[in-house]
């Protein structure tokens, strides 16, 4: 997966939520290991990081959880037309009115 796949949302546009967590977690990762590196033993990540990462994470659930469409009522990204929609029609005469 490229990095502009990643960083896309379903409908094209980029999501702004996932560069910040991105840019959080490199970040994060590049300055743990260079103190690891300088120190020879493994460095603890601050719990604040951690939390500040926490939060864009869960930021992004709970952002992708309410742009889900409602399945049980039938709607749609066609506006809730559907092959219900169309049933209703056929059913009422709806789809004869006007046409001569």
């Amino acid at each position: 997966m490229k990095i502009e796949e990643f960083l896309q949302e379903e409908n094209g546009g980029f999501s702004s939520t996932r560069l910040a967590l991105l840019l959080w977690t490199v970040g994060v990762l590049v300055i743990w290991i260079v103190n690891s590196a300088r120190s020879g033993t493994l460095q603890p990540i601050d719990s604040s990081v951690i939390t500040i990462m926490g939060i864009l994470m869960g930021g992004k659930v709970v952002q992708k959880f309410g742009e889900k469409p409602d399945s049980a009522g039938g709607a749609s990204k066609s506006g809730g037309k559907g092959k219900a929609d169309e049933s209703n029609k056929e059913n009422t005469g709806m789809d004869k009115v006007g046409k001569s």
